[in-house]
């Protein structure tokens, strides 16, 4: 099988001194990977899309005659693997899939309906009507996509994303709940609900003697801006903002905390939730299409999208009922839905059926 990331290239972005080599192939966790850089040109999408598809071609060609064509190739979302992938449909016949997770499709906000282009909507139709499977990660993408192009009803279904089960382990010692650590991981931008959580840290910190701290981890654009806001608000004493994170390090994060907060705007799926959960925490997210599925009152608590008040409140009915959560259940409830060893043998399902067709 020839995944997206074994065609070209992952990412659309401005080359640097790479760019002068034709290709790298390397060895990542037991995967070939291909990789290749593409020339971004600013201001003119639509030709990126196409050229950036044409340089996944000429790799393709490259892997074909080094390694053998594949049987199957999974595209990773319609912005714009799937433009590569149909080209190699319509010279060779080679059937693809689409997995997709773009987080704009889920529709919650108009931020979200704002990125998505007139023009793009016909190229999203020719991409889904002739994949033979377009998997979703979750329930509100589907849904989103469906308002958007119908016709992918009959070939939809939804396969979550995955955690590893043998990466994001709970603490070996009970964690420790003073102070009350709420823990929030992601990029520092309009759409992930800083400002909002920094609101409702300043309403909590007003209303509340529990002594309690949020360390956000993750870096952005608006880092300078929140940092600001944590400061005009009185409560920088209150936010550590930790800048990106290693892997270890991130788990380290988790393991200390004590809930995992995500007050989104929209969210595709939601996949620190899971790394979360994996780790015994209890979550706290908005109604912002992943996490809706994903957040139970087992594991959590589910909130309205915009509303830093009803945030606050969330973060104090944490802190007084954090026993009735228990690590243990909220890990087997995630390994059991989202573990690796469940959700590849639900691809394997799939890749068997198709190939058997």
């Amino acid at each position: 099988m020839l995944v997206n990331r074994l065609v070209g290239i992952r990412l659309l972005m401005q080359a640097g001194r790479s760019a002068l080599r034709p290709y790298r192939v390397r060895d990542e966790n037991g995967l070939r990977v291909i990789r290749s850089f593409y020339m971004k040109m600013p201001g003119n999408e639509k030709y990126n899309i196409l050229g950036w598809a044409r340089q996944c071609a000429r790799i393709y060609s490259r892997y074909e005659k080094r390694f053998g064509g594949p049987v199957l190739i999974l595209a990773h979302s319609v912005t714009w693997a799937w433009y590569a992938s149909y080209l190699r449909r319509q010279r060779y016949g080679i059937p693809y899939v689409i997995v997709e997770h773009r987080s704009f499709f889920v529709w919650s906000s108009e931020e979200a309906r704002q990125m998505v282009e007139s023009y793009h909507v016909p190229l999203f139709k020719l991409a889904y009507d002739n994949c033979e499977k377009l998997i979703l990660v979750s329930d509100s993408l589907r849904k989103g996509i469906e308002s958007l192009v119908p016709s992918t009803m009959e070939r939809s279904m939804v396969i979550p994303n995955m955690i590893r089960e043998d990466l994001f382990l709970p603490p070996e010692e009970a964690r420790n709940s003073d102070p009350f650590v709420f823990l929030w991981a992601g990029r520092l931008e309009h759409v992930k609900g800083v400002d909002l959580l920094l609101e409702a840290v300043k309403s909590l910190s007003d209303k509340t003697d529990v002594v309690f701290s949020v360390r956000l981890a993750g870096k952005g654009s608006l880092r300078a801006e929140l940092e600001q806001q944590a400061v005009a608000l009185g409560v920088n004493d209150l936010v550590s903002f930790l800048g990106r994170l290693s892997r270890e390090e991130m788990l380290k994060e988790m393991q200390e905390a004590n809930c995992k907060v995500l007050p989104s705007r929209y969210e595709a799926f939601g996949v620190v939730l899971i790394e979360a959960m994996a780790t015994g925490l209890p979550l706290i997210a908005t109604r912002s299409g992943g996490p809706d599925s994903i957040v139970t009152k087992e594991n959590g608590l589910l909130i309205e999208r915009e509303n830093a008040d009803e945030l606050a409140g969330a973060m104090q009915e944490m802190m007084a009922n954090i026993n009735a959560y228990s690590a243990q259940k909220i890990r087997a409830q995630c390994l059991k839905r989202y573990g690796d060893s469940s959700v590849m043998e639900q691809y394997n399902q799939l890749f068997l059926q198709l190939l058997a067709e």
